[in-house]
C-alpha cells in the first residue's frame, strides 16, 4: 500500500506539473515552455505537412507551391528589422508575444474557411493567407527567441531546446499520422477543413501556456540606441561587421540557406505528382521522420553539451545534403522511408546547432536586432531559392533540380567549415572526441 500511495503521489505531482500553470520560477517557466511546444506541435505538424498538398488538391500550380515558401520569405525580408525595432521598444514583452502569437496562429482557421467562402482562386487564397501570416510570425519568433534567452540560462539552453524539440516531434508524429488517415477517409475538402480547424484550437492552448511564462523584471525595459533610430542598409552592415563572429556565422548561414530552401517546394510536387502517393503516405513519411527526431534530439542535445553547438551544426549540415539527393533517387515508397529516417536523424542536429550557435554570437544588449538582421539575410535566400527550384524543375526535370539542391547544401557545409573556423577549431573538437572514446 505504501508503494501504491507513493506512486499515486508521484503521478499526481507530474500531472500537476504538466497541466497547472504553477508558481513563478525558473523551473515553472521551463515547464511552461514544454507545455507550450507540445500543443504548438499539433498546429505546426498539420500546417507544415499538409498546406502544400492542400494547395495542389485545390488545383494550384507548381509556381503557387513555390510561392508558399517564397512569399513568406519576401515579407520577412521587409518586416524583420521593423519587427525587431518594435520589440526593443516594448516594456511588456508578454503582451507582444501573445498578440503576435495569436495572429500567427489565425491562418490555420482561415485556411479551413477557404472552401466555404471562395469558389474560385482557392489555391491562390491559401498562398496569400499563408504569406500574410508571416507578418505576425516575424514579431512572434524574434520576441520568443529573445524571451527564451532571458528565461533559460546558457548552460541549460541545449537541454531545454532539445526537450522542447522532442515534445514537438512526439506530438507531430501522432498528429500527422492521424491527420493523414483522416484525409484518406473523409471527403475533400471537408477533411482538410477539419484538420486545420482542430490545429487552430490546439494552437490556442499553446498560446495559453506561453502566457504563463514570466520574463524577469530586471530585463525590462529593453534599451535601444537613439530614440527613433533608423536602421538602413549601411547601418545594418556596420552592425554585422562590428561583431566578427556574428558576421562570419551569418555569411556561412546565408550561403547554406540557398541549398536548404531550393528543394523545399519540390518535395510535395515529387511525392504527389511524380510518385502519386496518397495523403496517408505523406503523413507516414512525416511520422517516421518525427518519431526518429524524438530520440535524435535527445542524443544531439547531450552531444552539444559535451562537444559544443557548432560541432553538432557541422554534422547536421553535412547530413542534410543526403535528403534531396535521396529523394531524387527514390522511385517508390521503400527508399523514401529510408530518406525520411535519415532526415529525422540529422535535422535535429542542424536546428539545435544553428539556434544555440546563433545565440552565442549575438550581443545580449541588442539581441532582437541582431536576430532580425540574421533572419533577414536568411529570408533573402529563402525567397529566391524556392522559385529557382521550381524553375529548374520545369527546365531540367524535378529529379535534376533535387540533385542541384543537394549539391548546394554541400556547398553550404563547406561554407560553415571554412567561415566559422575562425571561432571554432574543428580539428580540436574531433581530437577531443577521439581521445574521450579511447
Amino acid at each position: 500500500m505504501n508503494k501504491l500511495a507513493r506512486g499515486l503521489r508521484k503521478g499526481r505531482e507530474i500531472a500537476l506539473r504538466w497541466f497547472a500553470p504553477g508558481e513563478v520560477s525558473v523551473e515553472w517557466n521551463i515547464w511552461n515552455l514544454y507545455r507550450e511546444i507540445a500543443w504548438f506541435g499539433a498546429f505546426a505538424g498539420v500546417c507544415s505537412t499538409f498546406t502544400g498538398v492542400f494547395t495542389l488538391r485545390l488545383g494550384g500550380s507548381d509556381v503557387l507551391v513555390g510561392l508558399l515558401t517564397s512569399l513568406p520569405a519576401l515579407i520577412n525580408i521587409v518586416w524583420q528589422i521593423p519587427a525587431a525595432r518594435l520589440i526593443e521598444r516594448q516594456r511588456n514583452m508578454r503582451k507582444t508575444i501573445l498578440v503576435s502569437g495569436f495572429f500567427q496562429r489565425l491562418p490555420a482557421l482561415l485556411l479551413a474557411l477557404v472552401p466555404v467562402f471562395l469558389r474560385r482562386f482557392q489555391a491562390a487564397a491559401v498562398v496569400c493567407i499563408t504569406a500574410l501570416g508571416t507578418i505576425p510570425s516575424a514579431v512572434s519568433s524574434v520576441a520568443f527567441t529573445v524571451m527564451l534567452a532571458d528565461v533559460v540560462e546558457p548552460r541549460h539552453r541545449a537541454h531545454v531546446i532539445s526537450v522542447r524539440r522532442v515534445l514537438f516531434s512526439a506530438v507531430t508524429t501522432v498528429v500527422v499520422i492521424v491527420a493523414g488517415k483522416t484525409l484518406d477517409i473523409l471527403r475533400f475538402p471537408t477533411s482538410y477543413q477539419l484538420i486545420f480547424a482542430l490545429a487552430f484550437a490546439a494552437s490556442l492552448l499553446s498560446l495559453h501556456y506561453l502566457g504563463c511564462i514570466v520574463i524577469p523584471e530586471h530585463e525590462l525595459p529593453r534599451r535601444v540606441g537613439r530614440q527613433g533610430e533608423r536602421l538602413g542598409l549601411r547601418r545594418s552592415l556596420q552592425m554585422i561587421l562590428a561583431q566578427r563572429d556574428f558576421a562570419r556565422f551569418a555569411l556561412a548561414s546565408f550561403l547554406c540557406q540557398w541549398g536548404l530552401s531550393l528543394p523545399i517546394p519540390l518535395y510535395a510536387i515529387y511525392w504527389v505528382r511524380t510518385l502519386q502517393i496518397s495523403e496517408g503516405w505523406v503523413g507516414a513519411l512525416a511520422m517516421l521522420s518525427s518519431g526518429i527526431t524524438m530520440v535524435a534530439y535527445y542524443a544531439w542535445g547531450r552531444l552539444a553539451q559535451r562537444r559544443g553547438s557548432r560541432f553538432v551544426l557541422l554534422l547536421g549540415t553535412l547530413g542534410l545534403c543526403a535528403y534531396p539527393i535521396g529523394t531524387a533517387l527514390s522511385t517508390h515508397m521503400g527508399p523514401l522511408l529510408i530518406v525520411s529516417a535519415i532526415g529525422g536523424i540529422v535535422s535535429p542536429a542542424f536546428n539545435l546547432g544553428l539556434l544555440n550557435s546563433l545565440l552565442e554570437v549575438t550581443p545580449a544588449d541588442r539581441r532582437a536586432m541582431y536576430l532580425a538582421l540574421f533572419n533577414t539575410l536568411m529570408n533573402v535566400a529563402a525567397f529566391i531559392s524556392p522559385l529557382l527550384g521550381t524553375t529548374l524543375a520545369g527546365w531540367l526535370g524535378i529529379r535534376t533540380a533535387l540533385m542541384i539542391g543537394g549539391a548546394m547544401r554541400l556547398a553550404g557545409f563547406l561554407a560553415y567549415l571554412r567561415l566559422v573556423s575562425g571561432s571554432f577549431d574543428l580539428r580540436a573538437a574531433l581530437s577531443a572526441s577521439s581521445n574521450r572514446q579511447k
